[in-house]
C-alpha cells in the first residue's frame, strides 16, 4: 500500500521546501484544533521531516495554564524544528528531539503516548509501518492526526512546472556546465573563450524565454534562480581565480540540484484519492477505528493537503 520508498527513510531531498506557510491559515486551525482535545498532562509525538509544525504549534498551546503536556519529535532526516524562525524561538525549547529515528522503528514503549501528529512525513517513508508503529505507540483511546500532500494542490502544480524548468537548465541547456568550462579557463584563446562566452550567452538567452513562458503559466521559480546564480557568477568570475570560480559554480548547481530533487520526490509521493483509500483501509487492518479524512482547502477553494484522523479504541 506504499510509496515507492518502501523500506526507506527519507532524505534530506524529500523534505518539503522551508517556510513558514505550514503554520498559517487552514493548516494552523486544523491542528489547533485537533491538540485542544487533548488531556491537561498528554504526552504528544510528533512524527514530521522538517519544520515539525504540530510540535511547535503544541508547545506554543503547552504554555496555557493548566497544562503539562510532554512533546516529543522525531525526524527520520536528523532535523530539529526551525529555533529561528518566528515560530520556533518561543517554543522549541519545550520539544524533546529525537533525531535519526525511524518512522518504521519508534523508541519508545507501547502505549506510551495520547496523541500522534505528522505534518507532511508519512507519506514520504512506508506508510503502512509507519501506522502499525502509530497504533503500537498510542495509548488505547488515543488519536492521530496527519496531513499529507494533495496531488492536485496549487504547490503540487507549481513543483511539477519546475521540474519541467529543471529539464531546461540542466539537460536541455546545459547552463551549469557550460559556464563552468568558461570560468575555469586558465588560458586566454581567443577563439576557444569566445565559443565558450557565446555558449553561455546562448543558453542564457534560452532560459530568459524559457521563463516568459513559465511565468505565463504561473510558474518560473527555478529558472529564476538559475538565471540569477548565473549573473552573478559570471560577475564574481574577474575578481577570482579560475579553480575557486569552478567551485562556486559547482556549489550553485549542486544547490538547485538538490532542491529541485525535494520538489521531485514531493511530486512523487503525493496522494490521489485512490491513494488515500489505501491509506485508510490499511489504518483499518491496523485496528484503527473513528477514521476520518477531510480536504485542507487553500483560502478556501483549492485542496491543499489531505487531513486524516484515525482513533485507536
Amino acid at each position: 500500500m506504499n510509496s515507492s520508498a518502501q523500506g526507506q527513510q527519507p532524505s534530506n531531498a524529500s523534505r518539503p521546501p522551508p517556510g513558514d506557510g505550514g503554520y498559517s491559515g487552514e493548516v494552523r486551525l486544523a491542528w489547533i484544533e485537533f491538540l485542544n482535545t487533548l488531556p491537561p498532562a498528554a504526552r504528544i509525538l510528533d512524527m514530521s521531516i522538517g519544520n515539525h509544525v504540530p510540535a511547535l504549534i503544541a508547545a506554543e498551546l503547552a504554555a496555557a495554564p493548566g497544562r503539562d503536556w510532554r512533546i516529543d519529535a522525531i525526524d527520520p532526516a536528523g532535523a530539529e524544528a526551525d529555533r529561528q524562525s518566528k515560530h520556533g524561538q518561543a517554543g522549541a525549547q519545550r520539544i524533546a528531539f529525537h533525531a535519526d529515528a525511524a518512522f518504521a522503528r519508534l523508541p519508545f514503549e507501547d502505549a506510551s503516548f495520547d496523541a500522534v501528529c505528522g505534518h507532511h512525513a508519512i507519506e514520504f517513508t512506508d506508510t503502512g509501518k509507519a501506522l502499525a508503529e502509530v497504533h503500537r505507540v498510542l495509548k488505547p483511546g488515543g488519536d492521530a492526526q496527519f496531513t499529507l500532500h494533495h496531488a492536485d494542490s496549487p504547490l503540487l502544480r507549481a513543483a511539477r512546472l519546475s521540474h519541467r524548468e529543471a529539464d531546461l537548465v540542466f539537460a536541455q541547456t546545459k547552463a551549469f556546465r557550460r559556464l563552468h568550462k568558461l570560468v575555469t579557463m586558465s588560458q586566454i584563446i581567443p577563439d576557444t573563450t569566445e565559443r565558450a562566452t557565446n555558449d553561455v550567452r546562448n543558453a542564457i538567452r534560452t532560459l530568459k524565454r524559457g521563463l516568459q513562458v513559465a511565468q505565463q503559466q504561473g510558474g518560473g521559480r527555478v529558472l529564476t534562480v538559475a538565471l540569477d546564480a548565473i549573473q552573478k557568477l559570471l560577475a564574481a568570475r574577474r575578481e577570482a581565480k579560475p579553480d575557486a570560480a569552478g567551485l562556486a559554480v559547482d556549489r550553485a548547481e549542486a544547490e538547485l540540484r538538490a532542491s529541485v530533487r525535494r520538489l521531485a520526490d514531493m511530486v512523487s509521493h503525493a496522494r490521489a484519492d485512490a491513494d488515500m483509500r489505501l491509506v485508510e483501509q490499511a489504518a483499518a487492518d491496523l485496528g484503527f477505528t473513528q477514521i476520518e479524512r477531510a480536504v485542507q482547502l487553500h483560502a478556501g477553494t483549492e485542496p491543499m493537503a489531505w487531513q486524516l484522523l484515525v482513533h485507536r479504541p
